[in-house]
């Protein structure tokens, strides 16, 4: 099969997810005005996603060898879209809470499954795809970015604007899943069970590769949730502009992965992602304190530049980690990855709360050293299991 026939639909799926849920962004300040919520109260709605993604890791997995990673990124996308109408019917912060717990919830599948598909084509080409699967889903969010700012701009209500893009979103990820690459053959029934027999324990290099990217997960959760409202109610933004803001980090990011197998087969992974760490935090401290909408714009299109490669090649090394099941590791680093999804909302919010928002994503600067702190020797791969 040709490569670009191979790709495009991967590639597809990855933006598709992004840009299902890069929707909800710019909306959160006029959620957050409509239940009359206040920056504290916001942040505990929020982390309820990332709760309910924690949660949904730890079934991924079955889920994903009962299906199949084809299946489960055909039918697990396209499932998060439908349920992602429901934070439109909100009508106070316990409700909006539930709904984007279920949300976080369905997320999980698609998200262990896209990346544990990427790790598996990138075995059949022979090639480094990682990132450029993760640019798609940037391009994604660029898009979705400014389809929000624009809804916003028009004044039509977050229901309605559900209504309408997310059951598209999810007829074209069906498509486009249902024509991915071939699952790997299953293992033989004894070696499965053999496999799945007791608890996981992952090796300690894993798990060492696996804090990696929690820095700049952070770093992207806080550009995610909490760019539009500093845009908004610190800088005076207009709704299309705050989408403007938002889809110029998104863009620095997808600039980022599209180059990043590159640098990574030239350079190597690990020097690239420590790089992209420094540059981080540095553009995430300009980006909180910038003064005007002119600094603002290049700060967040840096950010993205900085965080945009950590996550895809701490996942594409993982992936290529000896293991049984590859997907297996995928779902570890995930798992352990996206806890700073987890701390991110009652962190920021409170030092929101207590400091102002623009101080409170500088504070973050310092998580782009984190790659370097991890990296200084490379970590020794685990051994083939026996």
């Amino acid at each position: 099969m040709p490569v670009a026939r191979t790709m495009l639909p991967l590639q597809m799926v990855f933006a598709l997810n992004a840009l299902g849920l890069a929707v909800w962004f710019p909306r959160i300040p006029d959620v957050k005005e409509a239940l009359g919520l206040d920056v504290l109260t916001l942040a505990f709605c929020l982390f309820a996603m990332p709760v309910g993604t924690m949660l949904g890791f730890l079934l991924a997995g079955r889920v994903i060898r009962r299906l199949g990673t084809r299946l489960a990124c055909t039918w697990g996308g396209s499932g998060f879209f439908l349920v992602f109408i429901l934070p439109g019917l909100a009508v106070d912060a316990p409700t909006l809470a539930a709904a984007l717990l279920v949300c976080g919830l369905t997320i999980a599948t698609i998200e262990v499954a896209m990346n544990a598909k990427a790790s598996q084509t990138e075995r059949v080409l022979g090639r480094r795809i990682m990132t450029r699967c993760h640019a798609f889903w940037s391009f994604g969010t660029v898009a979705g970015g400014l389809l929000g700012g624009l809804f916003a701009q028009e004044r039509i209500d977050f229901l309605t604007q559900q209504l309408v893009l997310q059951p598209l979103f999810a007829a074209a990820t069906v498509w486009f899943g249902l024509r991915l690459l071939a699952d790997d053959p299953a293992p033989a029934p004894g070696a499965e069970a053999e496999g799945d027999r007791g608890f996981y324990r992952p090796p300690a290099a894993l798990l060492l590769l696996c804090l990696v990217p929690i820095g700049a997960l952070l770093v992207e959760g806080a550009m995610l949730e909490w760019s539009a409202l500093l845009m908004r109610e610190d800088k005076g933004a207009s709704p299309f502009m705050t989408g403007v803001t938002f889809a110029a980090f998104a863009l620095g990011m997808a600039a980022a992965r599209l180059s990043g197998d590159g640098l990574a087969e030239r350079f190597g992974a690990r020097p690239v992602i420590v790089a992209s760490g420094l540059l981080m935090g540095a553009a995430v401290a300009t980006f909180g304190l910038a003064p005007a909408l002119a600094v603002s714009l290049p700060a967040a299109a840096l950010v993205g530049a900085g965080c945009g490669n950590i996550y895809p090649l701490a996942m594409s090394i993982v992936g290529g980690i000896p293991s049984p099941r590859p997907e297996r590791n995928v779902a570890t680093l995930a798992l352990i990855a996206f806890t700073a999804f987890l701390i991110g909302p009652p962190a920021i919010g409170t030092m929101a709360h207590a400091i102002g928002l623009p101080a409170a994503l500088a504070v973050l600067a310092p998580l782009g050293l984190v790659p370097l702190a991890i990296l200084r020797r490379p970590a020794r791969a685990p051994a083939q299991p026996q």
